[in-house]
């Protein structure tokens, strides 16, 4: 699957060395609380031995959602709940990444590449995302809106970054990897973080 397809619109691309003035920050984001969700995006990791944030959304002092990888899994947590995937990106290449979640049976799961990669379950029962925090793409947020560390820097491509109040169905999010197209998600639009980056972070057409 060659993911340069899907480059109708924009990639940003987060390079090195790497800096924790280098994301994306959208505030306030996530218009409204979440029971469920499903958070899509294409990416491309330079690898190396280092944690990497991929997507932080803090509503207090400290994340409520994020989506990782490192050399030996791919990660997503919940009010600081982690649950860890054997799903590995760190190998150069484009990769697609699904994540869906919801609170009634606090089933998590992972699909990579269009395909279920792996589930939790139990995972933040009952727990609601508020509405109104900062998301911010490339760093980890251990405080409202900041407190980046340059361990978890971002070096990547990252392009299509989408999230819906729902759970997204295997098909849909099979066709999304197969048209190598990611449709604009309600709760968080790509559309809107072309204009939002900061430090060296380039947009690339």
């Amino acid at each position: 699957m060659h993911f340069q397809l899907f480059l109708i619109g924009y990639l940003l691309v987060f390079p090195a060395p790497r800096s924790i003035e280098n994301y994306a920050m959208k505030y306030p984001a996530i218009p409204s609380d979440l029971s469920q969700l499903s958070l899509c995006f294409f990416v491309k990791v330079v690898a190396d031995q280092e944690l990497q944030s991929i997507f932080s959304y803090a509503k207090l002092d400290d994340n409520d959602i994020y989506a990782e990888g490192s050399p030996t899994e791919t990660a997503f947590g919940i009010n600081d709940e982690h649950a860890s995937f054997n799903a590995l990106i760190y190998d150069g290449a484009w990769h697609h990444l699904c994540f869906t979640w919801e609170n009634t049976y606090g089933e998590l799961k992972l699909y990579k590449n269009g395909q279920f990669e792996g589930q939790h379950r139990g995972f933040e029962v009952g727990y609601t995302v508020r509405s109104g925090g900062h998301l911010v793409l490339g760093q980890d947020q251990d405080t409202f809106g900041g407190g980046f560390q340059l361990e978890n820097t971002l070096n990547a491509q990252l392009a299509e970054v989408n999230m819906w109040d729902r759970v997204l169905s295997e098909s849909e999010i099979a066709a999304q990897y197969t048209n190598c197209r990611i449709p604009s998600g309600p709760v968080v639009a790509w559309s809107e973080l072309k204009t939002l980056t900061h430090g060296s972070v380039i947009v690339k057409h």
